[in-house]
Order: structure tokens, then C-alpha cells, then sequence
């Protein structure tokens, strides 16, 4: 097989080749049976080479490689040294007659790093365009740093004489796995429509997802395996593998994937429109160590594998890194031609004037195309700006909601990645987000990863607050009910963040009420009708008790007073009330209520110092029923 491997195949057709990635964290999907016949299709198109990296062996022993049939290397070895691409410096000392001493100096000294032996070595063949590296008792260790290196070397020789490279690994998420990912043109997962592998299927896609925001370049697809055919006996069994597939179709939906131009992956193009039936053909073949093709038994199956080597075809002809090895005689060819197009293109600019430079467009940001193209939140970062806080302010905006810590790390990455994808050439990369260069602008997107079902309701409400406070980037940091204090107790009030000092506005007209407390610090309180809106841990106050209020009229500053955690004003309201005493101004008891109350009421109708809908600007929300 020496003799078939030492001359670079060059391919009269256009489709390209690659390295294609068989993975899934779960056993029993059927990986090493969709690597095997998969590879087996694809050697239809060209020479395949299938690398088994399980500590099974499965796909080596798919394929009918025994131990009569193993060679001196595994695939084990595709790590742990590096082979020759060329020919080794003991055939260029025959002459010298010191033949064995210098192999022997060779291997020791210098064969791990510069190559030792032949990698065909490693290689079984199975029948015409595929053979087979099987795996080793080794398989079981962890390859170390250098041995990842060594990895890629040996690829970059097999992928001289091969078309196709299918790579079967185990059953984990590992350094390997992650790096097989990385450094493979295409991976595909194979899912089995039964519930436990539709629901372990879940926190895979999670991991993979974080992978591939890390490395935008990783294409994945995902395969409907072992698909059960309906019929009579098997309805059961053939719903809920629908169900389950209806379920992996919704996983899908909220997989957000990108390219490496920025693009995002829709769910139909991640998840392939085929189905690999389940077969008991599939399985006599494997217990006979063939391929379906060699043994047979069932056309619908071989179609299927025949449409997923399609599938992997398309993927890989869109690939821009070309394949097709051009002979000598060809490179002159193209170099005479290359020669030509410069003279001629030199002769045309020399006779044509030269046309100003312009800046090149900023590429689109996946966030750009969704929610509506809605316009960004800009913000170009100096001394002292806080990302987390900008972060906090667009998701009040955008999705009207106190966001976790989690989904404020999910937005962050999210939103540096999108600058890091689209940032012209001398722009500097973002590499922390907790450290972004001054002078550097980003654009805040409504939140990919955040979902507010009611933000279309709350957002002019959450507006409407924020605007209270006379800063730029003020945000929500409590609502209504939304979280305890502590003991247990709900948030009677809507807290707003800004800055130490910031000027805090009324949004009626009314009486002005002092009163200072260890819980809520200086207060001030409007009367108006029998109504109140309060704002407590002020620093200072620009009122008096008894002091007439305007609508828009500064009544304090943000502060720390009273028990608080950072500078931000607590807003509550309430309604007179004779029967319940929440809070008490003057001589007024009120209960305390959503503040939120206020603004839909003056947003229906006018009510409330004499703001309506038309003069600010508001709409009336769409109220949905929990």
C-alpha cells in the first residue's frame, strides 16, 4: 500500500475535501456506525481515510480491521510522534555504510521532532479509496501539549494522499474533543430521537454553542440518527421519537451559532433535512465488519448515507481553503497567467487615474438583524467607564427587566464578540470586557441570549422611571416584587441606579414631605390628590415640607442614605387609604402599590399632574395575563 500512498491524488471534480468530525458526548447514538458508512460513501468520491480515536475501536472493527490486520502504529501514535514526510536520513547514507548507525541516531535523538517513520505504517486498508488508522490500548491516555502539535503535522502529510479524513472520537468533552472541533472543516453530531439522548443532547449543544462563540470558525450539523420507520407495531415508538424530534428542532431554534464572517447559522441549516433510518442491515453489516455498501441488504439506508455524503460535500465546497493539489506543469500554467494579469493590470493603472480611498464598511453584526434591526445604544469607553454598568442600562432598555449576573456575563461576551467580529483593521481587540481600551466605541444590540415576554408592556414603564434620574445611563436594579430584602420581604418600590449626585426629578405636580428613617435615609415625598410618590437614600434635598412641586422639578439627588447597597433612588407609591397603612406622610396613611400603576394610569388618561400620553411621548401597553 506504500506504492498507492506516495503520489498526491490530483481530482479532475470540483468538490472539495476535508476533515470531517463524528462527535456526540453521549454513547449509543450510532457515531462510530455514521463515521463507518459515511466514510465508506465518501471513498466513492475519492480516497477516504477513517481515523479511529475511540477506545472501543469501534469503527476499526466496523470495518473488519483484527489483529491479523493491525499494522506496527494506532492512532494513538498519530500523537505520540511524528512521521516523516520525507524520505528518513538513512537512505542518504548507504554510500557512507553506516546504515543502522544513523537510523539508530535518528530515532533517538531527533525522530520525535523531525519525523520518524512511515506513517503508511498506521494505515490499514479496507478495499479500493478507504483505509482505516485503528485505535490502541493507548487511547485511553491524554495526549499532552506538544503531542496536539504533532497531531496536525501528521494530518498535514495524510491529507497529500486523501480526499476525505473522517475522525470518530469517544464519548466525552475533553481538550481533545474541544480541539478536534476547532481544527476540523466540518463536525457532525449524531442524535438518536429517544428521550434520554434528545434531553443529553441539551447540555452538549450548550457546550458546543460556548465553543463556537470562542471560535466562530467551527461549522457544525447536527444528524438525525437511527430513525425509527412507521409502521404497523412500531406507532408508539414512532410518536415519540416524533415528539422528540420536534423537541431537538426547538433546541435548535435557540442555538445561536456564527460563522466566521459574523453570519448567524440558522436552525435549518445546523440541523441537516435527512433522516439515517434504523436498520438491521446496519447491524448485520457491522457484525460482519463491513460497510452497508459492501454488505448490502438495505437501499434506503445506503440512500441515506449517499444524501449525508451530499450534505458533507455542499458544506465543504464552501470551504476557501482549496484542496486540489495542481501538478508542476500546472503551476506554470498558472504562474504564466498570474505574470500576464500583472502586466496587463499595471498597464491599465498606469492610464487611468487613481481613485481616492475609501473606508472600507463595517461588517454586520449578527445582533444588527434581529429584534428589527433596532437602533444600538453607542458608547465610546474613557477613563473610568464601566462596561457592567453600560450592560445594565441596555438591558433596561431593550428588555425592560433586573437581569442576573449570569445574563449580564452572556451580553457582555455577547456583545464584545460582535465588536471583536466586525472591528475594521487597526481597531484594537477587546480580549476583557472588564477592560476595554479607551477611546473604543461599542454598540449595545438588544440581547440575543436575554428573552422578556412582557418587554413590549414594560419597556415605556421602565423608560419612564429611568428618566427620573438626570444621568445618562441610569437602570433598574429592583422592581416591583421582584426580589426579597433579606427577611424574606418582597421590594415594595422601583429602585433606579445613577450617578452619586445625579439630579432626581418628580413627574407630578404636588406637596413636598420630608422625613429621614434608618431604613430609607432622607426622603422626599409628593402629595398629590390622594396620591404619593416617594424618593428614598437621597443625598440632599432641594425641598422643604410644604414646598410646591412642578412636574419635572429637581426634588433631590441620588445617594446612599439609609440601608443601601450602592447610589441609586428607591421610588414607591402609594394610594390614601383608611384601612391599610403601609407608609405614612404627613398626616396621610397610604398603601403601597406597583409604582408602575402610575405611569400606565397617566399613560391612559392624563391623570396624575397632567401629563398624557401625547405629551410624553407614550404608548399604551399591551397588558398579557400571567
Amino acid at each position: 500500500m506504500a506504492e498507492e500512498l506516495q503520489t498526491p491524488m490530483v481530482f479532475s471534480d470540483a468538490g472539495r475535501g476535508g476533515i470531517i468530525h463524528v462527535a456526540n458526548i453521549k454513547g449509543g447514538v450510532g457515531k462510530s456506525t455514521l463515521a463507518t458508512n459515511l466514510a465508506a460513501s465518501l471513498s466513492t468520491r475519492g480516497p477516504t481515510l477513517l481515523i479511529d480515536l475511540d477506545v472501543q475501536g469501534s469503527a476499526g472493527i466496523a470495518l473488519g480491521v483484527d489483529a491479523a490486520k493491525r499494522k506496527a502504529y494506532s492512532s494513538w501514535d498519530l500523537f505520540r510522534r511524528r512521521f516523516q514526510s520525507k524520505p528518513p536520513l538513512s537512505q542518504y547514507a548507504e554510500m557512507l555504510d553506516v546504515v543502522g548507525l544513523l537510523s539508530k541516531l535518528e530515532e533517538m535523538a531527533i525522530g520525535r521532532i523531525v519525523g520518524g517513520g512511515a506513517v503508511e505504517d498506521a494505515i490499514v486498508s479496507v478495499r479500493d479509496n478507504l483505509h482505516v488508522v485503528p485505535a490502541g490500548a493507548e487511547q485511553f491516555a491524554s495526549p499532552a501539549g506538544f503531542q496536539y502539535g504533532n497531531f496536525l503535522h501528521n494530518i498535514g502529510i495524510v491529507k497529500e494522499w486523501y480526499k476525505y479524513i473522517v475522525i470518530d472520537t469517544p464519548s466525552v468533552w475533553n481538550r481533545l474533543t474541544r480541539f478536534l472541533y476547532v481544527n476540523s472543516d466540518i463536525n457532525l453530531v449524531p442524535v438518536t430521537l429517544d428521550a434520554l439522548s434528545a434531553n443529553s443532547f441539551k447540555d452538549y449543544l450548550a457546550r458546543i454553542k460556548r465553543l463556537v462563540s470562542r471560535n466562530p470558525h467551527v461549522r457544525l450539523r447536527i444528524v438525525k440518527n437511527e430513525v425509527s420507520r412507521r409502521g404497523a407495531g412500531v406507532k408508539a415508538k414512532a410518536g415519540a421519537a416524533s415528539a422528540n424530534s420536534r423537541f431537538l428542532d426547538a433546541l435548535c431554534e435557540e442555538a445561536a451559532l456564527h460563522n466566521d464572517t459574523g453570519g448567524e447559522l440558522k436552525p435549518k441549516s445546523l440541523m441537516l433535512d435527512l433522516e439515517i433510518p434504523e436498520s438491521a442491515a446496519i447491524r448485520d453489516a457491522q457484525d460482519a465488519g463491513k460497510s452497508i455498501y459492501d454488505h448490502g441488504g438495505d437501499p434506503a439506508a445506503v440512500a441515506a448515507f449517499e444524501l449525508l455524503a451530499k450534505n458533507v460535500q455542499y458544506v465543504l465546497n464552501g470551504l476557501s481553503r482549496e484542496n486540489i493539489t495542481a501538478s508542476a506543469l500546472e503551476e506554470r500554467v498558472i504562474l504564466s497567467f498570474k505574470a500576464a494579469a500583472v502586466i496587463f493590470l499595471a498597464a491599465v493603472i498606469a492610464h487611468n487615474p487613481a481613485i481616492p480611498e475609501a473606508a472600507a464598511p463595517r461588517p454586520i453584526a449578527p445582533q444588527q438583524v434581529a429584534d428589527g434591526g433596532a437602533a444600538p445604544i453607542r458608547h465610546t469607553f474613557g477613563k473610568g467607564d464601566n462596561a457592567t454598568r453600560m450592560a445594565k442600562y441596555a438591558i433596561s432598555v431593550f428588555r425592560a427587566m433586573v437581569p442576573s449576573q449570569k445574563e449580564i456575563y452572556k451580553y457582555l461576551t455577547e456583545t464584545v464578540d460582535a465588536y471583536n467580529m466586525t472591528r475594521n483593521a487597526g481597531e484594537p481587540r477587546i480580549a476583557d470586557y472588564n477592560r476595554v481600551p479607551d477611546g473604543v466605541t461599542l454598540s449595545f444590540y438588544p440581547p440575543m441570549s436575554i428573552v422578556n415576554k412582557q418587554e413590549k408592556a414594560m419597556a415605556p414603564a421602565y423608560k419612564f422611571f429611568m428618566d427620573l434620574v438626570n444621568d445618562p445611563y441610569p437602570y433598574v436594579t429592583g422592581d416591583w416584587c421582584e426580589r426579597g430584602t433579606g427577611g424574606g420581604q418582597p421590594h415594595y418600590a422601583m429602585d433606579v441606579a445613577g450617578t452619586y449626585g445625579s439630579d432626581v426629578l418628580s413627574p407630578v405636580d404636588g406637596v413636598a414631605v420630608l422625613k429621614t428613617e434608618a431604613l430609607g435615609g432622607r426622603t422626599v415625598a409628593v402629595l398629590f390628590d390622594d396620591e404619593v410618590i416617594f424618593f428614598s437614600h437621597l443625598d440632599k434635598r432641594f425641598v422643604k415640607t410644604d414646598d410646591i412641586v412642578k412636574k419635572g422639578m429637581p426634588i433631590g439627588t441620588v445617594g446612599m442614605t439609609g440601608r443601601t447597597s450602592g447610589p441609586h433612588v428607591h421610588i414607591g407609591y402609594g394610594i390614601k387609604s383608611v384601612t391599610r397603612h403601609d407608609v405614612t406622610f404627613a398626616q396621610n396613611s397610604y398603601r403601597v402599590t406597583d409604582p408602575k400603576h402610575l405611569f400606565y394610569k397617566m399613560a391612559f388618561d392624563g391623570s396624575g399632574g397632567g401629563a398624557t400620553v401625547a405629551e410624553e411621548g407614550m404608548i399604551a401597553p399591551q397588558f398579557q395575563e400571567n
